[in-house]
């Protein structure tokens, strides 16, 4: 399922039993009530998520927001949010709000992917 809007791409797909949500753009205030709603979408049809943030150019205090809300609802399902190829940018910003303590992140989607497997 693909979902476009403002400077936002959203793409989710399977691979093995693991919703992988790519994002390409920028989340901030007039975008993130789209990855709200695609977050709460696919975290009501599984619980393990992984967010490919290789795209992103910008994000803000809103998509940081929609972070935490997705992760809270994914762990309260039994699951977990997971975060692949965080640019450095991104990154930064995630260790400045401590974000980095809740949500695991890793160098690409299929290690992931893979550590859902693990667990």
């Amino acid at each position: 399922m693909e979902t476009f809007v403002d400077n936002l791409s959203l793409k989710t797909e399977m691979n093995r039993n693991v919703a992988v949500v790519t994002i390409t753009g920028r989340i901030d205030s007039a975008t993130s009530p789209v990855l709200d709603e695609a977050l709460k979408k696919s975290v009501s049809a599984n619980s393990k998520i992984v967010l490919d943030l290789q795209g992103v150019d910008y994000m803000s205090s809103a998509g940081i927001r929609a972070l935490i809300t997705a992760a809270l609802a994914a762990q309260k399902s039994g699951g977990a949010l997971k975060l692949a190829s965080v640019p450095e940018s991104i990154n930064s910003i995630l260790y400045t709000v401590g974000l980095n303590q809740k949500v695991d992140s890793y160098p690409s989607v299929e290690e992931a992917v893979a550590s859902f497997l693990i667990t």
